[in-house]
C-alpha cells in the first residue's frame, strides 16, 4: 500500500527528493506539539438535545427579547424542568447568575410555581464578570457537581461595562462560554434585551456587535403576541446545528405562591402559528392592518378572483407581496382552513402519488353576518 506522498509523487521519488521540496514520508504517529492534538484522538459525537430544536446539551445559547416578554418566567420554568428531570432522564443542578430580577420576589416564586426543586439550584451572589471569571465559574460548577444548566441574566450586565457594540470585545467576553458548556456537559443560557428599533429586522435589534448572534450555538427570540397579551412566542432565528424558524408559544397564567400572589407561570401551547420577526416589526396603527391581516385578505381575494392555486406558488406570491416569511404565510393559510374559508385538495399522478396540493375557496362567506 503506497503512502499519500508516494501516490502523489510516484513510487520512484526518494526521501531525499521529498526533503528537497519540504516534504517527508508520512509517519503513523503525529508528533506531540503543545497546543495541538491529533484528529485520531477525537471521537464523533452527535448533537444531544434537551428540548429540540431550542436547547442543546453542552452548548451556549442566547435568549433575546424586549423587556416585558416574560423571559424571566420562561427561564424559571426551564430551571424547574431541569431540576425535576423533565428534560433529561435524571434531575440536574442549576446555577443562576442574575443581576436584575430579585431572587425572593421574582425567580423563587416563579420557579416554585413551575414545580422546581429548590435543593438543586445555586445562586451566585457575588459580582461576576466575563471573560475574567470563566475559570472560577467552571470551578464552582465542578464543585457543585452535575450542573445541567447555567443561566446568566442579563448577559450584558456581566461584561464589565465594555462597549457591547465592539465585535472583538464581545467575542472575547462570550466566546469562552461555548468551550465551557462543552467541558461541563451543560446548557448555558445567556439572556439579552432587544433594542427598541426592530425596523432592520429582529436579529439586527439584538446587536450591538454581530458576535451576539454569531457566537452562540443557537439564538432564540421571544415576543408578545399581537392579538392576545397573555400569549408569547419564541423561535430559533440563528444557529448551525438545527432547523431555524421553528417556533412555539406559551400562555401566561397567574397563580398564587403564598405569601406571593399573581405569580406568572408559562404553560406551553405547542407550535407557534406566528413569526417572531413579524411580531417584532414596527407597530402598525389601528387603521393600518398588520402584514398577516393583509396576507389573509390577499389569499381570499386571489382565490375568489383567480380560482384554485398551487400551495407553494401561492405562499411564494404572498410572501413577495407582503414581505412576510413563506412560513408565516403558510400559517395564515392554515388558519383560514381552520375557519372553513379555504380548503386544500391533493392532485395525484397515475400511480396515486400526491404531486401537489391545490388551495381553493369554500362556499363559506368571507364576512358572515
Amino acid at each position: 500500500m503506497t503512502s499519500a506522498n508516494e501516490s502523489y509523487f510516484g513510487a520512484a521519488e526518494t526521501a531525499a527528493q521529498l526533503a528537497r521540496i519540504g516534504l517527508a514520508p508520512l509517519e503513523p504517529d503525529t508528533p506531540q506539539i503543545e497546543g495541538t492534538r491529533s484528529l485520531d484522538s477525537y471521537r464523533v459525537r452527535g448533537v444531544e438535545w434537551i428540548d429540540k430544536p431550542f436547547l442543546q446539551r453542552a452548548a451556549f445559547h442566547l435568549l433575546a427579547g424586549r423587556k416585558g416578554t416574560c423571559k424571566g418566567t420562561y427561564v424559571a420554568g426551564l430551571a424547574a424542568r431541569v431540576t425535576t428531570g423533565r428534560l433529561q432522564p435524571q434531575p440536574r443542578r442549576v446555577l443562576i447568575v442574575t443581576s436584575e430580577d430579585s431572587i425572593e420576589l421574582d425567580f423563587l416564586p416563579r420557579f416554585t410555581a413551575a414545580g422546581g426543586d429548590t435543593r438543586f439550584v445555586t445562586v451566585i451572589n457575588d459580582a461576576f464578570k466575563l471573560p475574567e471569571q470563566v475559570e472560577w465559574l467552571e470551578e464552582t460548577a465542578t464543585l457543585i457537581g452535575n450542573v445541567g444548566l447555567i443561566v446568566i441574566d442579563p448577559l450584558g450586565n456581566h461584561l464589565g461595562g465594555v462597549d457591547t457594540d465592539k465585535e472583538g470585545i464581545v467575542r472575547t467576553a462570550i466566546g469562552p462560554l461555548n468551550a465551557l458548556a462543552d467541558r461541563l456537559d451543560a446548557t448555558i443560557l445567556g439572556v439579552r434585551h432587544l433594542g427598541k428599533d426592530a425596523s432592520r429586522g429582529a436579529l439586527a435589534s439584538v446587536l450591538g456587535s454581530t458576535a451576539w448572534v454569531d457566537v452562540p450555538r443557537c439564538v432564540i427570540l421571544m415576543a408578545r403576541d399581537d392579538e392576545d397579551e397573555m400569549v408569547f412566542h419564541y423561535q430559533v432565528v440563528a444557529g448551525n446545528r438545527g432547523p431555524r424558524s421553528a417556533g412555539r408559544s406559551f400562555r401566561l397564567h397567574l397563580v398564587d405562591v403564598p405569601p406571593a400572589v399573581e405569580i406568572t407561570l408559562a404553560i406551553e401551547e405547542g407550535a407557534s402559528s406566528k413569526d417572531v420577526e413579524d411580531l417584532l416589526g414596527p407597530r402598525t396603527s389601528a387603521a393600518e392592518p398588520s402584514k398577516s391581516a393583509r396576507a389573509r385578505e390577499l389569499i381570499l381575494d386571489i382565490l375568489d378572483t383567480e380560482g384554485e392555486q398551487e400551495s407553494d406558488a401561492l405562499d411564494a406570491r404572498l410572501a413577495a407581496e407582503t414581505g412576510l416569511a413563506a412560513r408565516t404565510v403558510k400559517n395564515v393559510r392554515q388558519k383560514l382552513r381552520e375557519e372553513g374559508l379555504v380548503a386544500a385538495r391533493p392532485e395525484k399522478d397515475g400511480d396515486g402519488t400526491v404531486t401537489r396540493w391545490l388551495i381553493g375557496r369554500t362556499l363559506a362567506p368571507r364576512n358572515p353576518s
